[in-house]
């Protein structure tokens, strides 16, 4: 059953008008008394396509809500920006398995530079990411990507309750051990294909992260937020 997130309710009626009208009309060809699953203010709704008829426009009626269960657990992604390929996977991975923030950060050490001209059409292309990937793991919500950081000192203002750099100079914290401790909000830190640089592991830890091993194996950046997402799941199941 498809998934669609909705902003408009009248009555018993969602009024899906964004892009996904396009999808429902176009390129998954659903008909009227179809029924779909919609997301209106993080509660799941099954509902009946009853109107086609009109541009742009798809209105559906409500059947039933729909029990879901949402984590307490706020989960926020600060990650180096990695290659193009790379990157898609890491948002799209990153959203199957819960994130709820992504923020993108230029290191020392990215390969990847980002033009100032072009960092609104980044964010855009990978918010679409994101939406997408919501949808197709039927999520509650969407996450969000933040504005690009270029100064770690920044981060200041994206604390949680547990701030972690996954650094692969730390040997005994191991991410187990902070996954054990009480917290209702989680950051934590990928870096770059190059890693993070000496002086940029002392500003975050001048501001409140703190090092975590992701094990004896060396993680792609683009593998190492599944890991911890995925330990996150396991640990707070």
């Amino acid at each position: 059953m498809f998934r669609y997130f909705v902003e408009i309710k009248k009555d018993n009626n969602f009024i899906i008008n964004n892009s996904d009208v396009h999808h429902i009309k176009n390129v998954v060809k659903l008909k009227e008394n179809e029924i779909i699953e919609c997301v209106y203010e993080k509660e799941v709704y099954q509902t009946k396509i009853i109107d086609l008829t009109l541009d742009n426009t798809v209105v559906v009626e409500i059947i039933n809500k729909v029990e879901t269960i949402i984590s307490n657990i706020k989960k926020v992604l600060i990650a180096g920006v990695l290659r193009e390929q790379k990157w898609d996977y890491l948002l799209q991975k990153s959203t199957e398995l819960g994130v709820d923030e992504i923020i993108p950060v230029i290191f020392k050490r990215n390969v990847v530079k980002i033009d100032e001209k072009k960092i609104d059409q980044k964010l855009q292309r990978w918010q679409a990411i994101c939406d997408t990937a919501a949808k197709q793991a039927k999520r509650t919500t969407i996450p969000v990507v933040n504005n690009l950081i270029t100064n770690l000192k920044d981060l200041k203002n994206n604390l949680c309750d547990l701030n972690l750099v996954a650094w692969e100079e730390e040997k005994n914290m191991e991410l187990k051990t902070y996954l054990s401790q009480d917290f209702n909000s989680i950051s934590f830190i990928i870096g770059c294909e190059g890693g993070i640089d000496v002086s940029e592991i002392k500003i975050l830890h001048e501001i409140g992260f703190k090092n975590v091993s992701l094990g004896t194996n060396i993680l792609r950046a683009e593998t190492a937020p599944t890991y911890v997402l995925s330990s996150l799941i396991y640990e707070n199941k």
